[in-house]
């Protein structure tokens, strides 16, 4: 009695054990992909900030176009608070070199904005390009 007593236990303690194992491999699977979808939720999320930053960069520029300088000099407060707030955050070197030049700018334009310039034009416009070419790769 007391053998088969002891093989009930052994065999109990045996079936934990292999449960434990089993989920214990389950949740590394799970947990590797949990990290690789938050790698590219990351990656996504870069990519919207920086789609948001290239649309008020364009509206920006279509403003200047149409000559409502007014309205530019909110969009480019808009943009380039949007441009410090992402560069504070980004991790990508290049991203970061690319918002410190964008807002090495910021003073001339939004001070050509200010006077109604119209050379706030050829100012914005190599932005504009930086953020395209940034976009594209």
């Amino acid at each position: 009695m007391r053998r088969k007593l002891a093989l009930w236990f052994v065999l109990l303690i045996a079936g934990f054990l292999t449960g434990l194992i089993l989920q214990y491999a389950r949740l590394q699977r799970v947990q590797q992909q949990l990290s690789a979808s938050t790698k590219q939720l990351g990656s996504c999320q870069s990519t919207e900030q920086l789609s948001q930053l290239r649309d008020t960069a364009t509206m920006m520029y279509l403003e200047v176009v149409q000559k409502n300088y007014g309205k530019a000099g909110e969009q480019a407060k808009e943009f380039f608070d949007r441009a410090q707030r992402i560069g504070s955050s980004a991790e990508d070197p290049a991203l970061q070199n690319l918002l410190r030049d964008v807002l090495a700018s910021r003073d001339q334009i939004t001070g050509d904005l200010a006077k109604g310039d119209a050379a706030a034009l050829s100012e914005i416009q190599p932005v504009l390009f930086k953020l395209e070419q940034t976009a594209k790769h």
